[in-house]
């Protein structure tokens, strides 16, 4: 890559006098301004790299180090004092924060060079009568967190939360999850100069359920039943996150076994919802008398362990 050439980027000789530079990088400027250029990325592209150049060369010191070692010594765009630069170096974003903050150029712009306070009050419509507004900035964006129950994560709700002192309603859609983000555009810190105000990202945290666990789009739960419903089946109510849903337990159902509700999950992107799931866990009576438990498995032998004996 070839080497910047500062003194040819403001179109002045390398013996140019120090009004001479001001001079070029003043109409330079002022051709160039994003106020004058909106939306036209090259212009600010030239715009940063005339007020690169005019940092080096309107400083004396770094003039000379540039005559002697060129632009690879310094270091622009990073903050940090020089990027490693044995000469300090110049950080180009903190200067274009400080020209956005200059407004009549009547006080020292913290950040810029001596050179710039001059030329700022022409820019930035100082008493110089340059006729330039003030850089428009983009706001930045907020950061925050909200804490909400797992009904609340399914079905959508709405919550109040404080930024920087101010009520935010904030609307939970229908089946966030646990460790999403909400984007609120425009409700972060407002931009200068009429600039749009920053977003900002609500990050959501999911309460867990007693009973209900998620799984990408489906809901599981675990259903007791009794010793009868298992074995002569029976109706049941099975409890969904939208209401209690009537279902039949077949005969011989047997502990563990699983079974679907269609569509009482979670609402995905396209609209349509993910299913429900219950695990049946076959609830034995402690007080239960032994006879009656000697009679039935006197009439059945069946031996809820043979597949296991292929395995010792």
């Amino acid at each position: 890559m070839a080497e910047k050439d500062y003194y040819q980027i403001l179109g002045v000789k390398k013996t140019a006098t120090d009004e001479e530079i001001k001079k070029a990088y003043r109409t330079l400027a002022k051709k160039y301004h994003p106020d004058k250029n909106k939306g036209n990325k090259e212009a600010e592209n030239k715009f940063k790299e005339i007020s690169e150049a005019y940092a080096v060369l309107s400083d004396r010191e770094k003039r000379e180090q540039y005559d002697r070692l060129g632009a690879e010594a310094f270091s622009f765009g990073g903050g940090g004092g020089g990027g490693g630069s044995p000469f300090g170096g110049f950080d180009f974003s903190q200067f274009m924060r400080a020209a956005e903050q200059a407004g009549g150029g009547r006080r020292r712009t913290r950040g810029a060079p001596s050179g710039f306070t001059d030329i700022f009050s022409d820019l930035f419509g100082g008493s110089g009568g340059g006729g330039f507004q003030q850089m428009p900035v983009h706001g930045s964006d907020i950061n925050a967190e909200l804490t909400i129950d797992f009904r609340d994560a399914v079905l959508g709700t709405t919550m109040d939360l404080q930024v920087n002192g101010n009520p935010i309603k904030v609307r939970i859609p229908e089946g966030v999850a646990d460790g999403q983000t909400i984007r609120l555009r425009g409700k972060g810190s407002p931009g200068s100069s009429g600039a749009q105000a920053g977003d900002l990202n609500v990050l959501v945290h999911v309460r867990p359920h007693p009973f209900f666990e998620r799984k990408a789009d489906d809901i599981y739960i675990n259903l007791p039943i009794t010793i009868g419903e298992a074995v002569k089946g029976a109706p049941i109510d099975v409890p969904t996150i939208r209401g209690t849903v009537k279902a039949r337990i077949p005969p011989g159902t047997q502990g563990g076994q699983t079974f679907r509700l269609s569509g009482k999950g979670i609402k995905r992107k396209n609209g349509s919802y993910g299913d429900q799931y219950y695990r049946v866990e076959i609830v034995v009576p402690r007080d239960a008398p032994h006879d009656a438990v000697e009679k039935i498995e006197s009439q059945y032998k069946e031996d809820p362990r043979a597949n296991l004996k292929s395995v010792l």
